[in-house]
């Protein structure tokens, strides 16, 4: 999928709503919508686990004497109220012949679960999956091509613009539906410039424009302890990602054919440099490890008025509001470019009746669930119809976060084979150079080779 063809046709659709919207009213830092692989499971689920397998007789087979088949769902989250939660309650209530039995994991090692689960010949029918593993699954043999389903299928409404189901192609195959997705911005706190007497963010900014802004949003108390902090240079991926990208690289070549001479580059490795330079030493603009775990994420040194700018989707939106936090978002410096989150549902390609877990698939992506997540999440919903709810709750110093999907560019997961085999060692780059492991040509080069391993 290459970068103008993700965002093209979702551009022509989002920004006639933003159209409208500006004559009148005024979507794992942490963790992505999806961003970056979204991980679950932990030693409570299992029980759970034995006990829906128990309960399906081998997952999705309908069971003798006309009982419903059972299609099995899995998703990361929490137990709060999801979309989910309602769409399964709705279409359990209203069915006949099929059952759906929900199952939501933790974050910590639902990458790990997934693949045990399906190595098992026993696994979910119907699995979550970050666009950052997109591939992955897709090469372990676990996701079931959509295609047959979906022409056969000729009452279907599709809900979704033709970018958003492009999301989903994989290696020329429609893989996944995606349920929702997030741009990514600069998010600001107002207040905290105001009192510094710093300007706001423009789209003239560089990157050089935004430290020295920070220098002066920077402040220490009279024992030389740091009070506030101008910016946040994250360990998340995304946010490196995005800071390298706005500055022109790339870790793999156009075509995503090579990452030889890309993700190993100088000029990679200087830039690397500088951004985690800043979370070091007496003169650093950022928080570090330690600041983080004494002041908390992104959002709530935001909220708590000690950190003035950082990179991160629409999921802040709500906490900051329900804070009273006075924030607006800004387009990244440098060219703009950012990355997006999404998330996207598969059929398991061990799933025992496609057909049924098809029906489920439309549901947990159609209309009705993109009516809900537009009601009580903080993501771009999928169907078109839903989009004008999102742009209507933006402020006019909020739309940069719509407006950053002009500047979008799919993850480095969603960029072919060789995009996926690098997705997956950059976390262990980070780390590296967080720690100073080595020089970090030498780690760009060692990643290099760890890549092709994979």
């Amino acid at each position: 999928m290459k970068l103008k063809r993700v965002t093209a046709i979702l551009l022509a659709t989002v920004m006639s709503f933003s159209l409208l919207a500006g004559c009148g009213s005024s979507k794992k830092e942490e963790a992505p919508a999806k961003d970056t692989t979204e991980e679950s499971g932990d030693a409570q689920t299992a029980e759970k686990e034995e006990e829906s397998k128990a309960d399906t007789d081998a997952g999705s087979e309908s069971a003798a004497g006309g009982e419903k088949t059972v299609i099995r769902v899995t998703k990361w989250g929490d137990d709060k109220p999801a979309a989910e939660n309602t769409l399964v309650e709705e279409f359990n209530a209203s069915q006949d012949a099929i059952e759906i039995q929900l199952d939501v994991v933790p974050g910590d090692g639902y990458g790990d679960r997934l693949t045990t689960s399906f190595s098992s010949g026993d696994g979910y029918d119907i699995f979550l999956s970050g666009e950052g593993d997109f591939y992955k699954w897709v090469d372990l043999g676990m996701v079931e091509p959509l295609d047959d389903l979906i022409a056969a299928d000729t009452d279907w409404q599709n809900p979704m613009g033709e970018s958003v189901m492009d999301m989903g192609v994989v290696d020329g195959s429609q893989r996944y539906l995606v349920k929702d997705y997030n741009p990514i911005c600069l998010w600001y706190n107002k207040d905290m410039f105001d009192a510094a007497g710093v300007d706001y963010p423009s789209e003239s900014w560089t990157w050089d424009d935004l430290y020295e802004a920070a220098k002066k949003l920077t402040t220490k108390n009279e024992n030389g302890e740091f009070e506030t902090f101008g910016f946040q240079a994250q360990s998340w991926n995304y946010a490196v990602d995005t800071y390298l990208e706005s500055l022109g690289f790339s870790y793999v070549s156009e075509d995503y054919s090579t990452a030889e001479g890309y993700l190993n580059s100088q000029g990679v490795a200087d830039a690397l440099d500088t951004y985690f330079g800043w979370t070091e030493g007496d003169d650093r603009i950022s928080p570090n490890a330690a600041d983080t775990d004494t002041y908390g994420d992104g959002t709530a040194m935001m909220i708590n008025n000690k950190l003035a700018m950082f990179i991160t989707g629409g999921w802040a939106k709500t906490g900051l509001e329900d804070a009273g936090v006075n924030y607006a978002t800004a387009l990244v410096p440098g060219n703009h470019a950012a990355y997006f989150c999404a998330s996207g549902y598969a059929i398991s390609s061990s799933c025992k009746n496609k057909e049924a877990a098809w029906e489920v698939l439309k549901l947990l992506t159609g209309e009705r669930a993109s009516e809900l997540r537009a009601q009580n999440e903080a993501a771009f919903p999928t169907a078109e119809s839903q989009l004008q709810a999102v742009v209507d709750s933006l402020s006019d110093d909020q739309k940069a976060l719509l407006q950053s999907l002009d500047y979008s560019v799919p993850p480095i997961g969603m960029r072919g084979k060789v995009g996926s085999q690098v997705n997956q060692v950059l976390g262990e780059v980070v780390e590296r150079i967080v720690y100073h492991d080595a020089d970090t040509m030498t780690i760009l080069n060692d990643a290099l080779e760890a890549s092709k391993q994979k």
